[in-house]
Formats: C-alpha cells, sequence, structure tokens
C-alpha cells in the first residue's frame, strides 16, 4: 500500500520564519513604526483582497503578469495586493471626506508577487510603506527620505544610499529626442531592466530588437513592437543617461534639505538611469540600496505618484511614498552579521521557572506569576508526557538550549524559610563561578533579576 503521508514541503518563493528569525523580523517593523510615530504617520490597515480591476489598472504589464489572481464563490474576479499604494489609492478616495489632507499613513503586513524566487525575492514578504497624501514637493520627499534615513541607521544599517530621479526629467529627454509622450510609460518599463540586464539587452527591447522568446508572452512581445523607438533615440537615451549634473540641479532643493536634515551627503545619489518599473509614478522616484548586500537588489523604493486617484474623480490629490521589503532587509542584515540587539534564541523569557518536584508545582506557577506581574519574561517547565524528564539538570539544559539565561529554583526548604527564598541560577556563568547560584529572598526577585540582565 502507498505511503500517503503529506511531505512537510513548503510552496516555492514562501518561507517559514523560526523564532530568532521571526524576532529580527518583528524588530525591524518595531523601529520602522518607532520612526514614522515621530514624523506623525498614523497606522492603516486593508484587505489583502481586492477586486482585480483595482489591482490591474496602474500597475503596468510586468507586475500586472506578476498578480495573484482568481474567482471567489460568488464568482467575483479578485487578487491579492501587489502593493499597498493602489490599496491607499482607493481608500482615500472613498473617504475623503473623513481624512484631514495632508493624511500621513504607514502600512505593513504580507503582500504577494508571482514572481521567479531567489536570494532576497520572495513570492509571499512582509512590506512597509510611508505615504503622505496630498502635499506638493519637495517637502513630503524630505520627510520621508529622512525618516527611512533614521529607522536604517538604527537597525545600524549605516551604509545605505538613496538613488535618487524624477521621472520629469526623463520625459524632457524623451520629448528632446522626438519620442511619443505614449510611449513614455514602456520605456521607463525597459528602462527600469538597465542594471539588472545590461545596456545591450535593453537597447535591443528599446528598438523592438529582441525575439519572441525573450518575453513571457506573445503579447508582451507584440506590445514592444508596436512602442520600439528608432535607434537614434535609442542611443541618444542611454547617452542622456549619464548625464548627472542636469539631475543634480532639478534635484537640488531636495538634495539640500536631506543632507540639512540630517542624511549623509554621501548617501544621495542622483542617478537618470532609475524609472522604477510601476505606471504610476510621475515625478521623483528612489530605490534604497545597501553596501555589502548589493546581491539582493534594492531593499526599498518609491516616487510621486499624481495620478494615482484620477479613476475616482480626484485627480488633484497627488501622493509621495516609500516603502522597505522587510524580508529582504532581513537577509539583508543576516549577510551582514547585523542582529538588531535581538537575542538569537527561541524563547522570549528571561527566566525559567523551575519544578523541584511535582508537590510544588503550584508554588513555581506563583512565582513565575509574579516575576510576569513585574515585568519579567517568564517561563515555568513544562514536562513532557515522561515525568522522569522533570530532573533540575535537565530543566537547565533546556533553558541552556532555548536562550534562556537565568533560572530559579524553588525547593520546599527554600520556600519555607521566613521570608521565603529562591535560587537565583545565572545559565551564563561557568560552573562554580562566584555568583552563579545565589539565595534571594522571594520579595527581592525582580529587581535581582533585573540587576543581573543589566550587568
Amino acid at each position: 500500500m502507498p505511503d500517503e503521508r503529506a511531505k512537510a514541503r513548503i510552496l516555492r518563493g514562501f518561507q517559514d520564519l523560526l523564532p530568532p528569525r521571526a524576532r529580527l523580523r518583528q524588530r525591524i517593523v518595531e523601529v520602522f513604526r518607532e520612526v514614522l510615530a515621530l514624523y506623525g504617520f498614523a497606522p492603516l490597515e486593508t484587505p489583502a483582497l481586492e477586486r482585480e480591476e483595482i489591482l490591474l489598472s496602474d500597475m503596468g504589464v510586468d507586475a500586472n503578469k506578476q498578480i495573484y489572481r482568481f474567482s471567489d464563490l460568488e464568482n467575483t474576479s479578485i487578487g491579492l495586493r501587489y502593493d499597498f499604494t493602489v490599496s491607499l489609492a482607493r481608500t482615500v478616495a472613498a473617504n475623503l471626506n473623513q481624512l484631514q489632507l495632508p493624511f500621513k499613513r504607514y502600512q505593513v503586513g504580507p503582500v504577494w508577487r508571482f514572481d521567479k524566487p531567489k536570494a532576497g525575492r520572495y513570492r509571499e514578504f512582509v512590506q512597509l510603506d510611508a505615504d503622505i497624501v496630498g502635499a506638493a514637493p519637495w517637502e513630503p520627499e524630505v520627510e520621508i527620505l529622512v525618516a527611512f534615513a533614521q529607522a536604517l541607521s538604527r537597525l545600524e544599517l549605516n551604509r545605505f544610499v538613496f538613488r535618487l530621479n524624477d521621472r520629469h526629467y526623463l520625459s524632457q529627454k524623451l520629448e528632446a529626442l522626438g519620442v511619443d509622450r505614449q510611449r513614455e510609460k514602456d520605456v521607463f518599463r525597459v528602462l527600469d531592466k538597465l542594471r539588472r540586464q545590461g545596456e545591450k539587452k535593453v537597447r535591443a527591447e528599446l528598438t523592438g530588437k529582441l525575439l519572441l522568446q525573450d518575453f513571457d508572452s506573445a503579447l508582451e512581445y507584440e506590445r514592444m513592437q508596436e512602442v520600439a523607438i528608432p535607434e537614434e533615440a535609442a542611443d541618444g537615451l542611454l547617452n542622456a543617461l549619464n548625464d548627472r549634473e542636469g539631475l543634480g540641479a532639478l534635484l537640488r532643493p531636495l538634495l539640500g534639505r536631506a543632507i540639512e536634515d540630517g542624511v549623509p551627503p554621501e548617501s544621495l545619489v542622483a542617478d537618470p538611469s532609475l524609472t522604477r518599473g510601476l505606471d504610476y509614478y510621475t515625478g521623483f522616484v528612489c530605490e534604497i540600496e545597501l553596501a555589502g548586500a548589493e546581491s539582493l537588489g534594492s531593499v526599498g523604493g518609491g516616487g510621486r505618484y499624481d495620478n494615482l486617484l484620477e479613476r475616482y474623480g480626484t485627480a488633484s490629490i497627488t501622493g509621495v511614498g516609500m516603502s522597505v521589503g522587510v524580508d529582504r532587509l532581513l537577509d539583508a542584515m543576516e549577510l551582514l552579521g547585523l542582529d538588531g540587539g535581538v537575542p538569537a534564541a527561541q524563547s522570549t523569557a528571561q527566566v525559567l521557572v523551575t519544578v523541584f518536584d511535582d508537590s510544588l508545582v503550584s508554588q513555581s506557577a506563583r512565582i513565575a506569576r509574579l516575576l510576569r506581574e513585574a515585568g519579567v519574561p517568564s517561563e515555568m517547565w513544562l514536562p513532557s508526557g515522561n515525568r522522569s524528564g522533570r530532573t533540575l539538570s535537565r530543566q537547565f539544559k533546556y533553558a541552556d538550549k532555548v536562550g534562556i539565561p537565568l533560572a530559579v529554583v524553588a525547593g520546599e526548604d527554600e520556600l519555607a524559610a521566613e521570608p521565603p527564598v529562591v535560587q537565583l541560577k545565572d545559565l551564563r556563568t561557568e560552573f562554580g563561578q562566584e555568583g552563579k547560584q545565589v539565595a534571594v529572598p522571594l520579595a527581592e526577585l525582580a529587581g535581582r533579576v533585573r540587576e543581573l540582565l543589566e550587568a
């Protein structure tokens, strides 16, 4: 008879996060939340599922083909969110009468993309966005750049670079080269591949020289054949991408303010080749890179969108936002050997309250409760089905393996003393070392634990 047991396999592009990695991910999110709150950003939540037409209308060809789409039991065409910006636009349009502009919000949660998995790229990952809706350049851009720089610095990711561009600058270049404005978005999507695919392949795609086999679908191939620009225009555009002085002049107000507010000048780089692949960007665009983690690609990015609310009849409301891929930041920190101040431990407890024998379970539970009420994260030993597993040596080994630094031993004699005492054992010290185990009055236990942990 064949073995019908399921294999413990995970879907390609998805991941399980064991406690040490999950705690570091939480720390990244906590830091960004703390910093964004300092700037007045409020949390916003939107559904993971959206109607298909909401997701598809502003994303662009490359993004649209990565959206998980299906029909629900009511035969409604829906999709999993690809990012948060499109949902933000729908939410703002539907709740304008309840929102005061400018509206500053952040959002964090999983998003889904049917992408090709590789290092730092998953099909499900946590993203964190911050947006300012209803404010004109350049102050909102500066505020977001400064806030993200502060968050990265708090995580000890000090070697970050903001690559900056403005799509208006590229539009001017295309207009000077005689390229129809109707082709802009397609040209921008191709230019977005420049750093990944190189100038030769990008030039071939811009001029319609790539073959069908180079595209994911015949439809995409036909579309690029229709928008192909002349070879002279392609050469002129690629040459123009080396002109950083003109772009630097355009971005000078933004760069000056960002430096004034504490962003290191070496972290701000004007890059005319940067376009961002999503169609809804209309002006300022940015990507974040980390020195030493270049193999993972950019860890975040964003830009200004002036027309995202257009189809809802609110075209005059503009916005600017930035996002980080939390899981890519997580991969970068692990690659760079940074822990964010988070212990690489399975347990979050700082104390294990041991159980001396079965008759003292309730007393051990009371000690654990007293520690928790004092704000000290604590575990009480939970035996397995085998009662012989309650030996103190086994309990100490458990604490050591899951990263709990201290243990409390409360025997019958200690608890019967007046006042009651417990033995506080520091599992981080060598056997026989002075202070390894000390008797502590029960009433003073929480304070002594804090002293040991802060020493």
